[in-house]
């Protein structure tokens, strides 16, 4: 009788498997449902984050209220744009 090494029950589990096309699947759905629906959500969520913070700012002095109003509506605003840049660059080549 043989030794069953376990090395050879996970390789086989993985070929059975066929990862690397599970992960391209998984990978191309993701940005696909990024491109379709996640950036629409992600934005709403950051123009509200905005809103608020140009809302508080009202309220604010100071290095609070040039944060508020001006650095993160920036800082989201410019980090939502990049992101929307690489979403659409990756959804646009065959993964």
């Amino acid at each position: 009788m043989s030794k069953i090494k376990w090395i050879d029950i996970r390789d086989t589990a993985v070929d059975a498997l066929k990862l690397n096309d599970v992960r391209k699947t998984m990978k191309g759905n993701l940005n696909n449902w990024l491109v379709s629906e996640g950036i629409d959500i992600i934005s709403t969520t950051a123009d509200q984050i905005v809103d608020q913070c140009k809302e508080d700012a009202v309220n604010e002095k100071g290095w609070c209220k040039v944060r508020d109003a001006f650095v993160l509506p920036l800082a989201i605003q410019g980090g939502l744009t990049v992101f929307k840049v690489v979403i659409e660059k990756a959804a646009a080549e065959k993964l």
